[in-house]
């Protein structure tokens, strides 16, 4: 049998696996109301069934009514982001299924620096391998020296003292320069790499770009890798909404679909490309960026009545002096239902990102409580 044949089996059977062995919670425990989820009319039992015997499902009644809804959700996106120049996605963090996608150059086909998006990687990181304990605390006075070399924070005036929760809410560099210090640079790119960057999504839109992990850093650089500025690190805005799909979720990446017709949203089925077996480090990192949203950098992203979880990031650019804007996030915290990343060129995330974030959930969740998004026709 031909090696690719054998991949092909390999990755079915492991994508088989994941719905049918401790994650068809995921698939099957999604809320029967919104768009968001093509079999969200009295069918999750049956799907969730199609899934582990892998028989065809019929269609649901009301999934024309779910399109339509899933376009005028679109539509709010569009108008958001309005002239900027940027891209906005939305995503079921529990599915794959991609609700928005506007600008689909810079969602999709176009990589940059993650900037401070990128603490998410490396808080997993720094617990993951006990390099540090949530308490423990480093002073952030606007700046630190390594290795003879001063590195700055954000903030001039510096953040006191700051434990790994504050560290990520209030996005502190200090905190991760120092705690970042004796971190193997392999360790990052391994953690990075298990939310396959450096790998194309696999998302059915052509020009695909895959981004980049360096595949060496100098004690220097290495410095930079932390904070999402290393030379050698790309991403796209889809490979973000995947991580931030996955920390949402519990661990479980998707293979993201956009659907661009009715009969493209219906043959939808959730493809679980890999499991990232966290153990309480996800707890304490999804913490961090709750924290974010309610006191942090991420506080433009805050909902009234729903709880918001997520990470800003300002990227600067491989030539020049201009900056990018990122956040990346998920709603509702206990139970999430959408992930959401919005990226813009020449700004910064705290004050041009997370603002247009909260647009962007509150669009959903205001469409998603009308009695429209709730009828049963």
């Amino acid at each position: 049998m031909p090696p690719t044949a054998v991949g092909g089996i390999m990755r079915l059977q492991k994508s088989q696996a994941l719905v049918a062995h401790g994650r068809l919670e995921h698939l099957s425990m999604i809320s029967s109301v919104g768009f968001f989820n093509p079999w969200g009319c009295k069918r999750n039992l049956c799907f969730a069934l199609s899934l582990v015997v892998f028989l065809p499902l019929s269609s649901c009644t009301d999934q024309p009514n779910h399109y339509t809804r899933l376009l005028a959700f679109r539509k709010k996106c569009i108008e958001i982001l309005g002239n900027r120049s940027g891209t906005i996605l939305a995503m079921n963090p529990r599915n794959g299924l991609v609700l928005a996608l506007v600008n689909e150059k810079l969602g999709v086909q176009s990589s940059t620096r993650p900037g401070s998006t990128f603490k998410i990687v490396t808080a997993l990181t720094l617990l993951k391998n006990g390099v540090v304990h949530p308490t423990d605390q480093f002073v952030c006075n606007g700046q630190v020296e390594i290795r003879g070399k001063i590195y700055r924070c954000w903030l001039r005036e510096g953040h006191g003292e700051q434990n790994l929760l504050q560290a990520i809410a209030n996005s502190c560099n200090a905190y991760f320069y120092q705690a970042g210090e004796n971190l193997p640079a392999e360790a990052l790119r391994a953690t990075a790499r298990q939310f396959h960057f450096g790998e194309c999504t696999g998302i059915n839109l052509a020009g695909e770009d895959c981004g980049e992990v360096p595949k060496w850093a100098s004690p220097e650089e290495k410095i930079n890798f932390i904070v999402g500025q290393a030379r050698g690190l790309a991403v796209t805005p889809v490979q973000m909404l995947g991580l931030v799909s996955a920390i949402a979720n519990g661990g479980v990446l998707y293979r993201p679909s956009y659907p661009t017709s009715q009969q493209e949203f219906e043959k939808f089925r959730p493809e679980p490309m890999e499991e990232i077996h966290f153990g309480d480090e996800l707890r304490i990192v999804k913490e961090g960026l709750r924290q974010s949203v309610a006191y942090g950098t991420s506080a433009g992203a805050k909902l009234p009545n729903i709880i918001v979880a997520g990470k800003t990031g300002t990227a600067s650019e491989y030539f020049g002096a201009k900056t990018d804007a990122w956040f990346v996030g998920f709603a509702p915290f206990e139970k999430p239902e959408i992930a959401v990343v919005v990226f813009l060129e020449n700004g910064r995330g705290a004050m041009d990102a997370a603002p247009l974030a909260a647009e962007v959930f509150r669009s959903y969740f205001n469409l998603n409580t009308t009695t429209e998004f709730n009828s049963r026709q």
